[in-house]
């Protein structure tokens, strides 16, 4: 992914977007707007930042308030705007910038939002115009609006987590308690459906329609994804748990270099398999079909025989003779793999504290209205220039970080 020239027309331009936010969801739901073109305004409090400045990783593993890589990437392309919203003047300050904003997203909860005067009532008379997204945990209506929670929490109620682990980890840890998926995998789920909410409110405006709100639940992002066991027990009375997805045939194998995952589910790809390991006796198509026997021995035989070859090897030659083997690669790997390099998909960006770093580029192109990435700002960058453009003076400025508004 190359960035386009600063000439090039982008596909948000002139969206003007408010973001009052930490950590994931609703930051990965603004750097998505920012890349395709929106002003995204993050408003930050004073002195401590988005809780993700503080979580790293640092380089070195030395922590510092502008070098955390969860920050630098969620926040791409955005400016910075310290301000103290529990204080009277700075709700001031955040009405005034609301009145000219075109999106404001949030990840409050309904009780506290209304409290600060993000509600989309209270919001809606200052700009009826005003896109108000709210991402919060669940959402800002149901019984559990108002409670706060983390990924893990989120994850599980979703219910994915009931169903993990799976593949090599339950055959070898079969009691083990359920488990999360890694990386804040719901978090970045609600951003990406908060963004698309945002994208047809916005769309909507065009048609001639008002402003209006958009509720994200993250939980329910999650579960919009991992539906299909509540589908299953609903249409068929099925209890889908770890045990019932678990291979009997196939399943996470150990590699000479890593792992690979054997994916057998029809009798055709059973019969390749057999070929592929040289059709010895314990892989004869009649043990295959009945995996509920035999399926302990034949995964101990594949993993002794997948153990001694290259995970690349393994899933090169597994393809070409209709076998469904795929490699399980390393961050490293993944960095250095030929195809995302030849696409362009890290972008080098270079940040006056962090320096210069390749970032994870956007996982889509538009031809005529590219989407870019800027590198995140430093805390408090743009106070300046934004409190000038709402026509406080240099002296308001001195007086508003002393009382710590700023």
């Amino acid at each position: 992914m190359v960035n386009p020239s600063p000439t090039t027309p982008a596909a948000l331009d002139g969206l003007r977007v408010l973001e009052l936010a930490g950590m994931v969801a609703a930051p990965f739901c603004g750097k998505l707007l920012a890349a395709l073109g929106a002003d995204v305004l993050k408003i930050e409090p004073p002195k401590t930042g988005d809780p993700s400045r503080r979580r790293g990783p640092f380089p070195g593993d030395v922590p510092h308030i502008e070098r955390s890589g969860t920050f630098l990437y969620l926040n791409t392309g955005k400016r910075s705007l310290t301000l103290n919203v529990d204080d009277p003047q700075g709700r001031v300050i955040l009405g005034e910038l609301a009145a000219q904003s075109d999106v404001l997203i949030h990840d409050i909860q309904p009780r506290r939002a209304a409290e600060l005067g993000l509600d989309w009532e209270t919001l809606s008379q200052i700009n009826r115009d005003l896109i108000v997204a709210a991402i919060t945990p669940y959402g800002s209506s149901g019984p559990n609006a108002n409670h706060r929670a983390y990924d893990i929490n989120v994850f599980h109620a979703a219910g994915e987590g009931n169903l993990l682990p799976n593949g090599l980890a339950l055959d070898q840890f079969p009691d083990r308690a359920p488990i999360t998926a890694g990386s804040s995998m719901g978090s970045y789920q609600g951003g990406i459906t908060a963004a698309v909410g945002i994208a047809g409110a916005v769309f909507a405006k065009m048609g001639g329609h008002p402003g209006q709100s958009v509720d994200c639940s993250i939980q329910e992002a999650q579960l919009a994804i991992g539906y299909l066991p509540i589908q299953r027990l609903e249409a068929e009375g099925f209890v889908e748990t770890r045990f019932t997805r678990f291979f009997r045939v196939g399943g996470v194998m150990p590699a000479e270099d890593g792992y690979v995952e054997l994916l057998t589910l029809e009798p055709r790809q059973w019969e390749s398999l057999g070929e592929f390991l040289g059709s010895p006796e314990w892989a004869a198509p009649e043990k295959f079909q009945d995996p509920a026997t035999h399926g302990a021995e034949i995964n101990r035989n594949v993993r002794d025989w997948t153990a001694s070859r290259p995970k690349d090897w393994l899933y090169h030659q597994g393809q070409a003779q209709g076998v469904p083997l795929a490699p399980y690669y390393t961050p490293k790997e993944v960095f250095e793999n030929p195809h995302q390099r030849d696409r362009g998909y890290f972008v080098t960006l270079d940040h006056p504290e962090a320096g210069s770093y390749e970032y994870a580029g956007l996982p889509f192109r538009m031809g005529e209205t590219p989407p870019s990435l800027v590198r995140a700002p430093l805390l408090g960058e743009h106070n300046i220039q934004v409190l000038d453009r709402l026509g406080y003076t240099p002296e308001d400025m001195v007086m508003l970080a002393r009382a710590g508004v700023i």
